[in-house]
């Protein structure tokens, strides 16, 4: 029944994404982040949809009257080198079958990360982007907050299963990116239901972080707790959720989740620790012995690499970590282009939050960067311990930090304008003319 009502509900959009590109764009995001199809039982798990959507999305795009240009700035020079370097290193990978899919499922998401840099172009546009992110990946954080309180947290909380967010560790830096938007919107709606409806989400998607049992999650959420109490207004509000997550981690989590975050004080000491600085010295030495194309994509699934360049009696592992996973795959150079993007991506919203700041027709704007750093902030942070180097959400996140900052910037260009074209004293002389008139 499921998979009858997802294709229902994917087929009758579909009318609509060809006359209006960004309703595709919209779906194709929803699709990515909350993988409704994973959630079926039949046909609907295997069946393309995400590619159908991109397939009509693009079709409609330039068919349509949208514009057809690629708004350059630095974000999209870096991530079309991004591209292309990753490629180039693909072509010289270790494990050249796996490396190739990856390269071409990451090829993938930053076509539709361009075309999120294309059609995104206005407030409005951007702020339902912003919804359908929440609305995705929120609802992992509302099942997930539920699930945890009314199960005592004994049970570990998992997103879709075969889909990017399927690991915990995956899950619980998704809902750590989330979180800020919320807050967001939040701040931003005008009906008192949706804010409340909001601060219930946080307060549940805060609570669905712990009970993934993940270390990295945790050091994620408190890292988002802090940043959000700095970038946000109207604090008491955060507050009061950081509270309430706290006193249910206090009387809700079992033992089992207190020993397992208090590994965190002797990481180095438990076997999961060492692994993972084991991956991050396999990583070093990789990219040390092959410093411009490193190993290429997915370089930790090859044997004989790890033997090679692995510390010794080394566990063969994923490298949970996305500057060392970057390092290893894609040398220095690679790493280079990655911590320019987050860097540039910061840049933008501090730019944005500078212009906004006095600018009270803009205050939607300055929020909206803010959240965007913290979000930032909570990929950096948490994803220091997680191999997420490569997640969809992130590089959507850099397209939406520069769509944001040229838009501020033309509106601040055109403000400036009017006024240099206003006449002196125009505005003291539109004042005094109705006394003059009615004298």
């Amino acid at each position: 029944m499921r998979d009858i009502a997802l294709a229902l509900l994917i087929f009758g959009m579909l009318p609509w994404i060809l006359m209006r590109p960004y309703v595709g764009l919209l779906v194709w995001s929803w699709l990515g982040y909350m993988n409704p199809h994973r959630l079926c039982y039949g046909f609907a798990v295997s069946f393309p949809w995400v590619q159908l959507i991109a397939i009509a999305t693009l079709a409609s795009w330039l068919f349509s009257r949208e514009s057809k240009r690629i708004p350059w700035s630095t974000i999209s020079v870096l991530l079309v080198v991004f591209l292309f370097w990753t490629g180039l290193t693909t072509l010289q990978a270790v494990v050249p079958d796996s490396a190739w899919a990856t390269w071409q499922e990451f090829a993938k998401v930053l076509v539709m990360v361009f075309v999120t840099l294309i059609l995104v172009n206005n407030r409005e546009r951007m702020h339902w982007l912003v919804w359908m992110m929440v609305v995705s990946l929120g609802f992992y954080g509302v099942k997930g907050g539920l699930f945890t309180i009314l199960r005592g947290g004994v049970n570990h909380v998992l997103g879709p299963p075969n889909s990017f967010i399927a690991d915990n560790n995956a899950l619980a830096l998704a809902l750590c990116m989330t979180l800020p938007f919320m807050r967001y919107l939040q701040l931003h709606s005008s009906w008192k239901f949706v804010r409340l409806g909001l601060a219930l989400g946080m307060l549940l998607t805060g609570v669905a972080i712990l009970g993934t049992y993940s270390r990295g999650g945790l050091i994620g959420l408190a890292v988002v707790a802090g940043a959000l109490f700095l970038k946000s207004r109207r604090r008491l509000a955060v507050v009061l959720v950081v509270i309430a997550v706290g006193a249910v981690a206090y009387h809700f989590m079992p033992p089992e989740w207190t020993a397992r975050m208090g590994t965190l004080q002797q990481a180095r000491e438990t076997s999961s620790g060492e692994s993972r600085i084991q991956s991050w010295l396999f990583s070093a030495n990789v990219a040390i012995h092959h410093p411009l194309l490193g190993g290429g994509f997915n370089v930790y699934e090859s044997t004989s690499m790890w033997e090679r360049y692995g510390p010794e009696d080394a566990i063969p592992r994923a490298v949970h970590s996305i500057y060392f996973r970057v390092l290893g795959e894609q040398a220095f150079p690679g790493l280079a282009i990655f911590l320019a993007l987050l860097f540039v991506s910061w840049r933008n919203c501090s730019r944005v939050r500078k212009r906004t700041r006095d600018m009270p027709d803009m205050r939607w704007a300055f929020d909206m960067a803010s959240m965007l750093q913290v979000s930032l902030v909570a990929f950096m942070a948490a994803g220091a311990f997680l191999p997420m180097s490569y997640f969809d959400l992130s590089y959507q996140l850099m397209a939406l930090s520069a769509v944001l900052a040229a838009f501020c910037a033309q509106q601040v260009q055109d403000s400036q304008s009017l006024k240099v074209r206003t006449p002196k004293g125009w505005a003291e002389h539109a004042r005094k003319l109705p006394n003059a008139i009615q004298d």
